[in-house]
């Protein structure tokens, strides 16, 4: 990949969704009216070497076939990031410190030396 060439963001989901994400900047946006049509779009550009990241809706991503779920949990890139839809958020959805740490293979959150100290990780131990 040269140096000019960036990884896309890219969304997949319904009219909100989109509008959304386009007035953030991302102008790689893919409607999905149904979830047969946003799981075939999901499998094509899990397959995209130019794509770093994949937004979304959780219940689209909910509702696909359990080959391309074990597909997005055991790539590293792209990271397929899933965002509550209208009605709310999931039970289920893994925040994305979780998904990062997947992707990446450490948690970037976690400060150097925190648990060795024994107290609350900056250094002031509790007494």
């Amino acid at each position: 990949m040269s140096e000019q060439q960036k990884e896309q963001i890219v969304v997949i989901g319904d009219s909100a969704l989109r509008t959304g994400f386009s007035l953030a900047g991302i102008t790689h946006l893919h409607p999905a009216a149904t979830p047969a049509e946003g799981e075939a779009l999901l499998d094509k550009l899990m397959s995209d070497a130019n794509v770093g990241i994949i937004i979304v809706d959780e219940s689209m991503l909910e509702s696909i076939d359990w080959r391309l779920r074990r597909k997005i949990e055991s790539a590293a890139k792209p990271v397929v990031v899933a965002v509550p839809g209208r009605s709310g958020p999931a039970e289920r959805s893994e925040s994305i410190s979780k998904l990062v740490k997947r992707a990446l293979g450490f948690d970037l959150m976690k400060r150097p030396g925190a648990e060795k100290k024994g107290g609350n990780g900056n250094g002031n131990e509790k007494k």
